[in-house]
């Protein structure tokens, strides 16, 4: 027979061990969406990129600062190719980002092959 003291630590090792294992699992079903967000960089007239890309990517900022969505990555696409940013920007730096050069489709195709369910916000649709 064991010692009651090696059967009350067991007991409660596995008390913990379950309830941690119930709370990852909670974490998992509960967890919101991940998001990818690819932004056109192409270039846009300020009014335009304001109200099609700015505005858009706020409210997929405040969805996420309301746990609704996780905002996974951002992917900037240009003519001269695509960028990941560091860091998940504010809606403000995104509003302040220059636009240049013309649509280039084949990045944009590439940056949407490889995130199939991204959300593409540009000055062209």
């Amino acid at each position: 027979m064991r010692n009651p003291n090696q059967r009350l630590i067991l007991t409660l090792g596995l008390g913990w061990i379950a309830f941690a294992g119930l709370g990852l699992g909670l974490r998992q079903l509960l967890a919101s969406p991940r998001v990818t967000v690819v932004i056109d960089r192409s270039y846009c007239a300020p009014a335009q990129w304001q109200q099609r890309v700015g505005d858009r990517y706020a409210d997929l900022y405040e969805q996420q600062q309301q746990r609704q969505i996780t905002i996974d990555q951002v992917i900037y696409v240009s003519d001269l190719g695509q960028e990941v940013a560091a860091t998940v920007p504010s809606p403000q730096e995104v509003q302040t980002l220059s636009t240049y050069g013309r649509p280039n489709p084949d990045q944009l195709q590439q940056a949407t092959q490889a995130n199939p369910d991204a959300t593409v916000l540009s000055c062209g649709n």
